[in-house]
């Protein structure tokens, strides 16, 4: 089957990726037990004894912090029976202890006590511990990876290191955390947000306010990205699609559409910024554009946050970052808006979506991170954009069932980074 599924030195790629349960089953075998995966954030269990559950596919992993304050990553199953010790989220006092018959481990993994533990004997093996997984941080994010013989993070993340370094991820905090379960498989997912060439037909009404024409894709080994052209100077104006004259653009229209059309992109203080440029305008000599990105470096640094290395255009402009496998999504300086997608299980049709909202914190306010909300996306109240994309991804997916769609054929610019996903993944599954 390797040759069918393999995606083409064209480009094309084999709808049966998307839709057979044993390209899924392969992937479980040769991919997600590989690959440094994100599991959470540092800020989810920020004090020994909390703990932290990540599902990939059967595989459940507890990230821990020990009384060190070290963290740990371990399968979640009993040596003794094998049942699981933890469900999603939680905090422990002392030790992890198995709900079934009471066995209990350490913090970092290793076997603490057995109940009765004079009716074993000699027969339990010497060093009995929960099955240790790799784990490693960057930008605040807790990365696992099932793989004991794995290359070290800092080797498989790259040239995502040096690029994202100036966003101080690792500072910081949730301020949403939303999973639903989508009708899609999970390449899918990835793929409606790693490309703009939707955008036109999909999301019409986002052409008032953004060029949508002027993004560029960078393909990196395994992660890629897309943004503005290198050099391409931001301004307030709507995609030439519409071939809107210059003397009919309404600027602060379109700055209101680009802070408030992005859903959490932008912080609560940036939106009320835009309401005041409405009522007072800009500064003499300043345009709107300028003045509401002169204002936003001053919040930012007024928070602590220095952006001396941002030019001023890049105050306003988003790095789309594509984290192999699973993870994309917009960074800004100061915010950022990511998407996590997993497979639902074994299911080659539907993917946990994990929406996670960034932003640079705010002492005044709670900071403590959210509870992750679980919702269903038929009945959540989506913002339209959202709503568009979570409709279009039921669409797709029914139509790649149909059978009668054999090969998908990507814009080999525009849709670059999704060409590159399916090669990486090959790499993974057949070399």
């Amino acid at each position: 089957m390797a040759e069918v599924w393999r995606s083409r030195d064209d480009g094309a790629i084999a709808t049966a990726r998307y839709t057979d349960p044993a390209f899924a089953a392969l992937e479980h075998e040769r991919l997600w037990s590989r690959v440094w995966q994100i599991a959470g954030r540092e800020e989810q269990v920020p004090a020994p004894g909390d703990v932290l559950e990540y599902r990939i596919g059967s595989a459940s992993v507890l990230v821990t912090r020990d009384r060190a304050g070290t963290l740990h990553a371990m399968r979640n199953a009993c040596r003794h029976r094998g049942s699981p010790l933890v469900q999603q989220h939680g905090h422990v006092d002392d030790c992890l202890q198995c709900p079934y018959h009471g066995w209990t481990y350490e913090l970092d993994g290793r076997l603490r006590a057995v109940v009765d533990a004079d009716d074993f004997g000699d027969r339990l093996p010497e060093g009995l511990r929960l099955a240790p997984v790799a784990v490693a941080t960057f930008g605040g994010f807790v990365f696992v990876n099932l793989d004991a013989g794995a290359p070290p993070l800092a080797e498989f993340l790259g040239p995502l290191t040096e690029l994202l370094a100036p966003y101080h991820l690792d500072r910081m905090r949730l301020r949403l955390a939303r999973t639903t379960v989508l009708p899609a498989n999970w390449k899918a997912v990835v793929d409606a947000f790693n490309e703009g060439y939707h955008v036109q037909a999909l999301h019409p009404q986002i052409l008032p306010w953004t060029d949508d024409t002027a993004i560029a894709y960078e393909q990196f080994d395994v992660h890629a990205r897309y943004g503005r052209l290198p050099g391409a100077r931001r301004t307030l104006r709507p995609s030439p699609r519409l071939a809107v004259p210059d003397a009919e653009v309404d600027e602060l229209a379109i700055l209101e559409g680009l802070v408030h059309g992005l859903g959490g992109a932008f912080l609560r203080d940036e939106r009320s910024v835009v309401e005041e440029l409405r009522r007072d305008g800009p500064p003499p000599g300043t345009s709107l554009l300028g003045a509401f990105q002169a204002r936003r470096r001053a919040l930012m640094t007024a928070r602590g946050f220095d952006v001396s290395a941002f030019a001023d255009d890049e105050l306003t402009s988003a790095q789309d970052v594509f984290w192999f496998p699973n993870v994309v999504g917009p960074i800004y300086p100061g915010s950022a808006l990511l998407f996590r997608v997993r497979p639902n299980g074994d299911d080659p049709h539907s993917a946990i979506n994990d929406t996670w909202v960034l932003e640079w914190p705010d002492e005044s306010r709670d900071t403590r991170p959210p509870r992750v909300e679980t919702v269903d996306w038929r009945e959540f109240a989506w913002d339209a954009v959202t709503q568009q994309d979570y409709d279009n991804l039921e669409r797709v997916q029914r139509g790649m069932r149909d059978g009668s769609v054999e090969w998908l054929f990507p814009n080999p610019r525009q849709e670059g980074n999704v060409v590159h996903l399916h090669r990486v993944l090959d790499r993974y599954l057949f070399d």
